[in-house]
């Protein structure tokens, strides 16, 4: 990956604020991996938030909402950066 691109992605990271602490997925280390496919026009972010360590219903549908937040707001971000590319998660 070129220079270019891994400042675009450290950029998109770092603007991208995790909804609760209002800091940024790069300093929270929310993402663990970003591949850039040029052939597919594809963006694949891998994201590192675990599943809450309680069987509390409460604390799940919160952990799921914030990860929804994230994820669109990394995926809007993205998008928006490379145009063309279309952005998933695993």
């Amino acid at each position: 990956m070129n220079s270019q691109v891994q400042k675009t992605i450290d950029s998109i990271l770092e603007k991208v604020k995790e909804p609760e602490t209002l800091r940024s997925v790069a300093e929270l280390g929310l993402v663990k991996k970003v591949t850039l496919s040029d052939s597919a026009r594809e963006i694949l972010v891998t994201m590192d938030i675990a599943e809450p360590r309680l069987s509390c219903f409460v604390c799940s549908v919160v952990n799921e909402k914030i990860r929804d937040t994230i994820q669109q707001r990394l995926k809007a971000e993205f998008e928006q950066e490379f145009p063309g590319y279309h952005c998933d998660f695993c």
